[in-house]
């Protein structure tokens, strides 16, 4: 774990982290994840070991392979209309396999200029509650 990033503050929120290693040349594929907050792991269940980078965690996530071109899909033109000078974050809605309780919804917001540290980029996901 790169000593920059504060990982006790990201042990303490209640939204699942994940803190991906940046590779310039690929934002979706091929980084690895450095770190999962406790939220993480009790919320969505996968272990570091279990999605080490980020096409492992799309394999888990999205298991169908044609919903996952649907969310790589999303996301790339998610990323197509941001305004670089002055978007944080992306933000898009998918449904995401989760290791113990099924499918679940979530709002994952996904860092686009590191606030954390130089080198890597944190992606929250935010449970929708689809019962208001």
């Amino acid at each position: 774990m790169h000593k920059l990033i504060p990982t006790k503050f990201l042990d303490i929120l209640p939204l699942p982290i994940i803190v991906v290693e940046l590779n310039e040349n690929n934002h979706n594929h091929n980084n690895n994840i450095i770190y999962l907050n406790p939220s993480f792991s009790n919320i969505i269940g996968w272990s570091l070991q279990e999605i080490p980078d980020n096409d492992h965690w799309w394999h888990k996530a999205f298991p169908d392979p044609s919903y996952q071109r649907v969310v790589e899909s999303i996301w790339e033109l998610s990323m197509e209309s941001i305004d670089s000078d002055n978007d944080s974050f992306v933000t898009i809605t998918v449904n995401i396999m989760t290791k113990y309780h099924g499918v679940k919804r979530f709002n994952v917001h996904t860092e686009i200029k590191s606030a954390l540290a130089d080198g890597y980029y944190v992606i929250t996901l935010e449970e929708v509650n689809e019962s208001a």
